[in-house]
């Protein structure tokens, strides 16, 4: 049998950590030990705590963030990037580690602490960084410090590594039987969407992802403006938060909103751990990335749940969405394109459902979690 450890960078419920939940959750417990780290508390740990076999240890580890970028950030980071390797080097020896899976690019010290204790590293990678130096720093340690690594989408393999023979791609998926990473009393959800605009005799057009430069929320809102000036009848609700520390990105989104003519129609959901309720009260579903998406949980999610998506052109969707049959691919710059498929869909209940007919039927056959968990387990099967 073997023992992992798997180190994480979040204790939410994002894309990353709700495919971490799902990996956890559906290994074979006769064949794995699992101790998994994360670096607060948070709701992902309620949800891992529920399984049996399976221990969650909480402790702060050095995650490389944009604001370590200066002088005093990296000297802050170096010394938490040496206490998380003293950290993790103890406890592979005192749990007897055979597997370091760290889940994430911005986690180091798990790979370097793998090396020293002579055990194996799995890295499964899910960004793409964009600023090729740091990329291609990023790159050499994950290269240099892995024994195998796992990307989400071939966009992002190609982003970090060149060596096809140490490289594997595996689709993100979901539990589509149990959806266990979605079952909440969704009436809180429900309270806070019908303060929108009116309630629910809206159609609701809708997006959640981290708030960041990069997830297109600032796209959205501009889509949101030219779809308002067809369509009276739609509002728009944008789910998920900033990191902490970040409340500046957010602030500028808000004012971003508020001058965008089309503020009472906008809602910021802020962090929504209830995404199966999300699903459930909108009508369309949009992933405005402007940088590529490394894979795009959500959209399988979306797909799922009976809704039409729309999504940027690049990344991780272009692997998933045929355009104009299971889904929609638009202009990661063109909040016009955006708008004009909305409306399409806004007035066109058949389309509509062609496209969730398609879609739903894409997710059953390629992003089932059992095939997810198969190809990881076939991996971690080598390092017995």
């Amino acid at each position: 049998m073997n023992n992992i450890v798997f180190l994480h960078s979040s204790s939410e419920l994002y894309g990353s950590d709700r495919s971490l939940l799902n990996l956890v959750k559906n290994l074979d417990k006769d064949k794995f030990n699992i101790t998994v780290i994360l670096p607060e508390y948070g709701p992902l740990v309620d949800k891992i705590n529920r399984f049996d076999n399976v221990e969650v240890i909480i402790n702060e580890l050095a995650v490389l963030r944009r604001k370590n970028l200066s002088l005093s950030g990296m000297s802050q980071y170096f010394i938490m990037l040496i206490k998380s390797i003293k950290f993790i080097n103890n406890l592979i020896k005192e749990k007897n580690i055979d597997i370091v899976y760290t889940n994430t690019s911005v986690i180091f010290a798990g790979g370097i602490s793998a090396k020293l204790c002579k055990v194996k590293s799995i890295w499964h990678i899910r960004e793409i960084i964009k600023s090729k130096y740091e990329r291609f720093i990023v790159s050499r340690i994950v290269n240099t410090f892995s024994d195998y690594i796992i990307a989400n989408s071939k966009a992002t393999a190609e982003a970090i590594s060149k060596n096809k023979d140490k490289v594997k791609v595996i689709y993100n998926a979901i539990d589509i039987e149990k959806n266990i990473d979605l079952e909440y009393n969704d009436g809180a959800y429900k309270e806070v969407a019908a303060t929108v605009a009116g309630g629910y005799d809206k159609i609701k057009v809708g997006m959640a992802g981290r708030i960041n430069r990069w997830k297109g929320q600032k796209l959205f809102v501009d889509m949101a403006k030219l779809v308002s000036q067809e369509n009276d009848n739609v509002e728009f609700l944008i789910a998920g938060n900033v990191y902490k520390g970040e409340d500046y990105i957010l602030d500028d989104l808000k004012e971003y909103i508020l001058e965008s003519g089309v503020k009472d129609k906008i809602g910021l959901l802020g962090q929504v751990d209830n995404m199966n309720s999300f699903y459930k009260n909108i009508d369309i579903f949009i992933l405005p990335s402007i940088q590529p998406e490394p894979f795009g949980l959500v959209v399988i999610e979306a797909m799922n749940n009976k809704l039409p998506v729309v999504a940027t052109n690049h990344g991780g969707p272009v692997e998933i969405i045929d355009n104009n049959i299971d889904g929609f691919l638009v202009d990661y710059k063109n909040a016009k394109e955006m708008a004009q498929v909305v409306n399409k869909l806004i007035k066109d209940k058949e389309l509509r459902s062609y496209i969730t007919t398609n879609a739903e039927k894409k997710v059953k056959e390629q992003f089932n979690v059992n095939r997810y968990v198969d190809e990881i387990s076939c991996i971690l099967d080598r390092f017995k």
